[in-house]
């Protein structure tokens, strides 16, 4: 009986591990702010704006330039973080 007790907890400690690390990879970039490219679609982009990284593992110099990109190839791209990929 004393080996089954340990089993249990064993095999509740791995599932509470990967409900961890499911939640952790669902969360990750939720502080991210999706730019309005409606907004920026008749703003001429600006080379001050800071970098973003996107879905695709590429980094876009603004989120304007993001947003221009997205546009032209008509894809389901988004920000995954502020800054370089």
């Amino acid at each position: 009986m004393p080996m089954r007790r340990v089993e249990m907890s064993a095999m509740r400690l791995l599932l509470l591990c990967v409900a961890f690390i499911c939640l952790s990879v669902l969360t990750s970039g939720a502080d991210v702010v999706q730019p309005d490219c409606e907004k920026l679609k008749s703003v001429r982009c600006s080379l001050n704006s800071p970098p973003v990284c996107a879905n695709n593992g590429q980094t876009y110099s603004s989120a304007c330039g993001f947003c221009s990109v997205k546009r032209s190839t008509n894809s389901l791209m988004y920000v995954v973080k502020n800054g370089a990929c």
